[in-house]
C-alpha cells in the first residue's frame, strides 16, 4: 500500500484527517506533518522526512499539500528530490483525501495515486449553488 502523508499550515493536516476518519474509519500508513508559527524550513524538512519513512512501506509515498510555493510543498518538493517514489500534490481536500485512501490499496504506487488525487480534488470542486440550479431546471424541464 502506498504511504500517505498529509502536510499543510497550522492544524490543517490533522483536521483533514479527523474528517476522513468519520466517513473512512481508521487509515493505515498515514501521517500528518504540520508547519506551526515560528517552525524553520529545516524543520519542517525533517520531520516531513521522518513521515515519509514512517508510512513507506516499500511501494512509495503521496503526499498531499494544502497550496504550492507554500513552506509545506517547498519541503516536499526538497523530500521528494532526496526519497525515492515520492509524490506531491498540491490543493489537498477532503474528496481528494477520501478517494486517495479508498483506492491507494490497488493503486500500481505512489504516480498512479497522485493522478487520481489529482482528479478527485478537481471533481470535489462544485459550486452549490450552480449545481443545485441546473438540477432544478432539469426537473422542471423534464416533469
Amino acid at each position: 500500500m502506498v504511504g500517505l502523508v498529509i502536510a499543510a499550515h497550522g492544524s490543517l493536516p490533522e483536521a483533514l484527517l479527523d474528517s476522513a476518519r468519520l466517513i473512512y474509519g481508521e487509515p493505515e500508513q498515514t501521517a500528518t506533518v504540520s508547519l506551526m508559527p515560528g517552525d524553520s524550513l529545516e524543520g519542517l524538512i525533517e520531520r516531513l522526512q521522518a513521515a515519509t519513512k514512517q508510512v513507506d512501506a516499500g511501494e512509495g509515498v503521496l503526499i498531499l499539500l494544502d497550496m504550492f510555493g507554500g513552506s509545506p510543498a517547498n519541503a516536499a518538493a526538497f523530500v521528494s528530490q532526496q526519497q525515492a517514489n515520492v509524490e506531491a500534490i498540491t490543493g489537498a481536500n477532503l474528496p481528494m483525501l477520501l478517494e486517495t485512501l479508498m483506492q491507494r490499496e490497488g493503486s500500481a504506487g505512489a504516480q498512479p495515486l497522485a493522478e487520481t488525487a489529482y482528479e478527485a480534488g478537481h471533481a470535489g470542486i462544485v459550486n452549490v449553488v450552480a449545481a443545485f440550479k441546473k438540477f432544478r431546471s432539469n426537473q422542471q424541464s423534464s416533469g
